[in-house]
């Protein structure tokens, strides 16, 4: 069946847009939709050769936005972040730690 990824570009785009327009109250930039485009028409291209891998990618890319369009997480926080774990105090070398310490050139120690 010709026009799989078609579809599945649609349906991107409509998930694009409602979620701009649920969550920011305005429609989605162009530079979003364009970006979307950009990546199933490389898709499309891919479905000559390989027509069930690009489906497959395509609509991958689909659940993907789906499930994160009803992400409960915090605005602002990313999957890295949660995946990262916490961080270490400053006093161990984590976020504002000082960089001015000893630094070891191999031969003697100088100061920073």
């Amino acid at each position: 069946m010709k026009g799989g990824v078609i579809l599945a570009w649609l349906v991107g785009e409509g998930i694009i847009a409602f979620r701009c327009v649920h969550n920011q109250k305005r429609p989605p930039l162009p530079g979003q939709l364009l970006a979307a485009s950009g990546l199933f028409i490389l898709l499309a291209l891919l479905e000559g050769p390989q027509p069930q891998l690009a489906r497959l990618i395509a609509w991958g890319i689909d659940i993907a936005a789906l499930l994160n369009l009803f992400n409960k997480a915090a605005p602002g926080s990313s999957i890295a972040a949660a995946l990262s774990g916490p961080s270490l105090p400053a006093s161990q070398g984590g976020p504002g730690a000082s960089l001015g310490g000893p630094v070891n050139t191999g031969t003697a120690t100088h100061t920073a």
